[in-house]
């Protein structure tokens, strides 16, 4: 298929696009919502992948302005999101969309999402660690290349949790959820699954303002967070 990717985490995208284009897909990738409302302006594609949370126009409403358009209506468009909130299904299935897909981006929930399947449910006894999310990206990339990428990741979490503190020291909820749904996306396509639920229960405490239930979340974050960084690092120093 010719598919549009609309993803604004560098480390995320690069992952999501080398598994695409390694299944015999064509990718134009791009990273903001005016950016997809163009591309699908220009461009018939088969398959627009859009997250939810864009920056310059979310994703939903770059949906709404992509179906609003003579022809906007011949691709088949499924949201990316990393952790689905009440309030992220109720934006998704109210834009124009055709499925919701949780990240990290997978070729067979891909596939069921297309032919109408309801989202699968995660496992139970899910473990804190997923070795074959880093496995799936060293046979996707060079080993340097996936070093380089795991270490990016590490980067960009560390940035994403002291921009998150902030915003909660500053009274934000609303960037403080941003970010545990970023912390979100990005754990979860590198095999961090431990810091992953505890990032969708921290968004989903913010936007409920459940304020008796957020120091708890808050902690776990805290606590899964130095574990996953410590599995990156030590990923991305073994190369094979």
């Amino acid at each position: 298929m010719h598919i549009l990717l609309a993803e604004d985490e560098t480390v995320t995208r690069l992952a999501a696009r080398a598994l695409l284009e390694r299944a015999g897909h064509r990718v134009v990738a791009v990273e903001d919502g005016p950016a997809a409302v163009a591309a699908a302006a220009q461009i018939a594609f088969d398959l627009i992948l859009m997250d939810l949370g864009l920056p310059g126009l979310p994703g939903d409403e770059a949906v709404r302005a992509i179906r609003s358009r003579p022809g906007g209506g011949t691709a088949r468009i499924l949201m990316l999101t990393a952790s689905f909130t009440a309030d992220g299904r109720d934006r998704c299935a109210g834009c124009g969309a055709d499925g919701m897909l949780a990240k990290p981006l997978q070729l067979d929930a891909m596939a069921a999402a297309l032919a109408g399947a309801p989202q699968a449910a995660p496992p139970v006894n899910e473990p804190d660690f997923d070795e074959g999310a880093i496995a799936t990206m060293r046979d996707l990339l060079p080993p340097d290349r996936t070093a380089e990428l795991i270490g990016k990741t590490a980067a960009v979490l560390r940035q994403h949790d002291r921009t998150l503190g902030e915003a909660l020291r500053n009274g934000d909820p609303a960037t403080a959820g941003a970010m545990a749904h970023k912390i979100a996306g990005v754990s979860g396509q590198y095999g961090c699954l431990a810091l992953r639920r505890a990032a969708r229960a921290l968004e989903a405490a913010l936007e409920d303002g459940s304020a008796a239930d957020l120091p708890r979340r808050l902690a776990d974050l805290t606590g899964a967070m130095a574990p996953a960084l410590a599995f990156l690092e030590r990923s991305a120093a073994a190369r094979g």
